[in-house]
């Protein structure tokens, strides 16, 4: 297989992937359904030429109120002439399900056996991961891919959704290129000792959590700050915005720039010890209000992401300084701005309650009546981050591989 994945073991009831017809698992043929029950997506397409792998992500939106058994979904190339240096493939440290096959074509499984955290809840959006490959002395190119995605609830057979097509393009463009991953927010937190975040247990009215996002930089240029411009869903506001942070009136939408959060390309960070990064995480504290009728997804928090123009060399030196009350920062350029902004749901649970506990909804667990609210269009949310440690407002400042594997290595995702 190429680029050293093995055959996984099966230990579901999924038969292999035919690649030459794209087989689907064994059991109950999968059932099309009338309304969606769930929608996808994938964004960050546009790689450029010179970055030998780009981590982008399959969004998965859960439209009911419960969480299913069992997800599914399949990726291959959708033209014959796929050039032989370019492959999509999951990632290998994890966190997209159990999955199968090759560059050829491939699924993932994620169910009661396989991983079934990365389950999305009800109104919740997940961001499975997975790697655009191209070797050396690659041209220019444009192609499409298919994505194809299928949920089941309870009893009841897989519902599938229309197979899409994707485009994916090489492009002889040697600037930056940052991508941005927010999880949901469904635990409160405590700041602890040395500024640590601590869960507490679940969201519930009057409580706080963290709004928790991780930008990376996998373009060839490195930016010399970010601006980073967040929303909050209704009944949840900032509690305590950063000095970098500019707060609205109502206090719920803020612009926060980190004018000496230098990013470099992936491609550069090599050096564990240099004290230069090409990924961060960050986190803003919100409450929500104490008067919010629970349990309730509340959703269409964003956020958004721009590199600030980088200066001649971001490496240690000199300190900078935070730009003079008559400056505006300068964007800088950017390869592929459709991963620059995600979503996130704030899922708020009922006092007393544990919040979904992954039941099938048949009203005897915590997920079964959970409603959502706001517009469905708008559940764009991350896949759970464990995000507990760091202080202030950096909650992490980790190397690109230790972190690029979302949820964590070894095939077994961070919680």
């Amino acid at each position: 297989m190429g680029f050293g994945h093995r055959w996984l073991s099966r230990t579901g009831a999924v038969a292999l992937l035919v690649l030459a017809g794209l087989a689907v698992p064994a059991g109950p043929a999968p059932a099309a359904d009338a309304e969606p029950r769930f929608t996808f997506d994938v964004t960050g397409t546009t790689v450029p030429l010179g970055v030998g792998k780009k981590r982008i992500h399959l969004r998965l939106t859960n439209l009911t109120g419960r969480t299913p058994r069992e997800a599914i979904f399949y990726v291959r190339p959708g033209e014959q002439d796929w050039p032989d240096g370019i492959s999509l493939m999951w990632p290998e440290g994890g966190g997209s399900g159990e999955c199968d096959g090759d560059a050829a074509g491939w699924y993932c499984r994620i169910g009661p056996g396989a991983l079934p955290e990365l389950l999305p809840a009800a109104g919740e959006t997940v961001d499975l991961p997975f790697d655009v490959n191209v070797q050396e002395n690659q041209q220019p190119y444009e192609g499409t891919f298919s994505v194809e995605a299928g949920m089941a609830w309870g009893d009841e057979p897989m519902k599938t959704a229309a197979r899409k097509l994707f485009t994916l393009r090489l492009v002889d463009d040697p600037e930056a290129d940052l991508s941005v991953v927010a999880p949901d927010v469904k635990q409160s937190v405590r700041v602890g000792a040395g500024g640590r975040l601590e869960p507490t247990g679940t969201l519930q009215p009057g409580e706080t959590g963290a709004v928790r996002f991780r930008i990376v930089n996998q373009g060839r240029k490195a930016v010399g700050g970010i601006k980073v411009t967040l929303r909050l869903p209704e009944a949840v506001t900032f509690t305590r915005p950063p000095k970098e942070c500019v707060v609205a009136a109502d206090r719920r939408s803020a612009v926060c720039t980190y004018d000496t959060l230098a990013l470099i390309p992936v491609g550069q960070d090599t050096d564990p010890n240099d004290g230069s990064y090409s990924a961060v995480e960050l986190h803003n504290l919100v409450t929500v209000a104490a008067a919010t009728r629970a349990p309730v997804t509340l959703t269409g928090g964003t956020v958004q992401v721009e590199g600030l123009a980088e200066q001649p060399d971001v490496r240690p030196g000199p300190a900078r300084t935070g730009l003079p009350a008559n400056a505006v920062a300068v964007p800088a350029a950017e390869v592929d701005d459709s991963d620059n902004r995600d979503g996130f749901a704030v899922l708020v649970a009922a006092r007393g309650g544990t919040g979904d506990d992954g039941d099938d909804g048949d009203g005897g667990g915590g997920g079964g009546d959970l409603p959502i609210t706001g517009p469905r269009a708008g559940l764009i949310a991350g896949t759970g981050l464990a995000l507990v440690a760091g202080g202030g407002i950096v909650l992490l400042l980790a190397r690109r591989r230790r972190v690029v594997a979302v949820g964590g290595g070894g095939g077994t995702p961070a919680a």
